[in-house]
């Protein structure tokens, strides 16, 4: 037991002692879906890496698999800058490029997805280490749907979209 005490409280210093170059972000729905809603868009699991002062590197991973019916894999790698500071708030802009991968099984049609998505991101810092933020954006959307159901009649097609994305999403962020 004391092992384990000395052990948290060397990573603790060890965190303390470092410059936060790193933040691991998680839809607040998929930790406290009660209090927070979000699409099936949404991307659960993001990653920042700082490489300049107002610069950061990101991606962002998003996995759905219901049995029997649909399987989702999507990626979202991307660039912000800081252009605003105060002592509690943080805003940057910034741009990502989605490219999601959707089999339905129910349907037999997959689905290709690549996005552009310029953004704007508030952050709120609650402390050295956690942080609230959300990222709403405008997208431009290409969508390629393969109809793989052996029909006489072949339902592949593209689509084309934009719009306003992940109003209302909550990320919560861990920073180190």
């Amino acid at each position: 037991m004391n092992k384990i005490c000395i052990y948290i409280l060397l990573f603790s210093v060890f965190i303390n002692a470092q410059n936060h170059k790193n933040q691991i972000s998680l839809n607040a729905d998929d930790i406290i879906p009660a209090f927070f809603s979000s699409n099936a868009s949404a991307y659960n699991l993001g990653y920042r890496r700082q490489i300049k002062e107002n610069k950061n590197l990101r991606i962002g991973l998003k996995y759905f698999q219901e049995s029997e019916n649909e399987f989702t894999l999507g990626i979202k790698p991307g660039i912000d800058f800081a252009f605003n500071n105060s002592k509690k708030w943080i805003f940057y802009y910034g741009v990502d490029l989605a490219l999601n991968y959707t089999d339905n099984l129910q349907s037999e049609r997959i689905y290709y997805e690549a996005a552009l998505i310029p953004f704007f991101r508030a952050e709120y810092v609650i402390s050295d280490h956690f942080s609230i933020s959300t990222e709403p954006g405008l997208f431009l959307k290409l969508l390629t749907i393969q109809d793989n159901d052996n029909s006489p009649i072949n339902n592949s097609n593209s689509i084309v979209s934009s719009g306003i994305g992940d109003l209302g999403i909550i990320n919560i962020n861990f920073s180190f």
